[in-house]
């Protein structure tokens, strides 16, 4: 098969019948990227159990970090002389909001790893103005300060979203909504050419397309490889 790479994920999108959603509303403070992606994204069953939240997202790391520091205001306020340097939320219970900056950027979060909710992703408030921003990840047993770049762009973090439902990475809900829609799933061994966009640590995803047998290829890469034609059936 003859599949082309630079298919953009919004076509895929199209191409598996995420069509945009007319309830949806746009969110201002997104990349219109994110914005398009939601809008086909939102009450989608394809995106149930994906790692990013198809809704508008409550919370920046500042608002978590709000939360977790009043949950446990009353003992940092008894043992304010007794706080050590390396308890993670120390440095910012010592500081107003206003100076938290000083200690790390705020993000606005657009995702978690489904139900677990150990990870963390979000996109720096500064950068939201850009077009396609880099995407960072908290893993919940860093320290707040501990934000890594997770993918290179906006585009990679959601052709990994992609990637990782078609996969069935950790759930089967992308082959089973898509099975019941006509769609045939093939494993298959991963293309020689096939043009791997690295992730964090040892992650990788791609996605092709061949128009002509109307299959899409996707492919995610970590400790091992899964690979799968998906053909659309008639």
């Amino acid at each position: 098969m003859a599949f082309h790479y630079d298919i953009s994920v919004l076509e895929l999108l199209d191409i598996l019948g995420c069509q945009p959603n007319p309830d949806y509303q746009p969110d201002p403070r997104l990349p219109a990227l994110l914005n398009d992606f939601l809008s086909r994204a939102c009450d989608h069953p394809l995106f149930e159990t994906a790692d990013i939240w198809t809704g508008h997202s409550d919370w920046t790391s500042y608002e978590v970090l709000e939360e977790r520091i009043e949950e446990d205001r009353e003992f940092y306020e008894e043992h304010l002389e007794e706080l050590e340097e390396d308890d993670p939320l120390a440095p910012f219970f010592k500081l107003p909001k206003e100076q938290w900056s000083t200690l790390v950027e705020n993000y606005l979060e657009i995702g978690s790893d489904y139900a677990a909710g150990v990870v963390e992703f979000g996109i720096r408030e500064g950068d939201l103005s850009q077009p396609d921003p880099i995407v960072y990840m908290l893993h919940e047993g860093d320290a707040p300060t501990g934000w890594k770049r997770f993918s290179a762009t906006l585009s990679d973090y959601l052709k990994y979203v992609l990637c990782a439902v078609l996969c069935c990475e950790t759930y089967d809900t992308g082959m089973e909504v898509l099975e019941e829609e006509g769609w045939t799933y093939t494993e298959c061994e991963k293309p020689e050419d096939a043009p791997m966009i690295p992730c964090i640590f040892d992650l990788a995803v791609c996605c092709g397309y061949d128009p002509d047998t109307k299959t899409v290829l996707a492919i995610l890469s970590d400790a091992k490889c899964k690979a799968y034609q998906i053909t659309k059936e008639g």
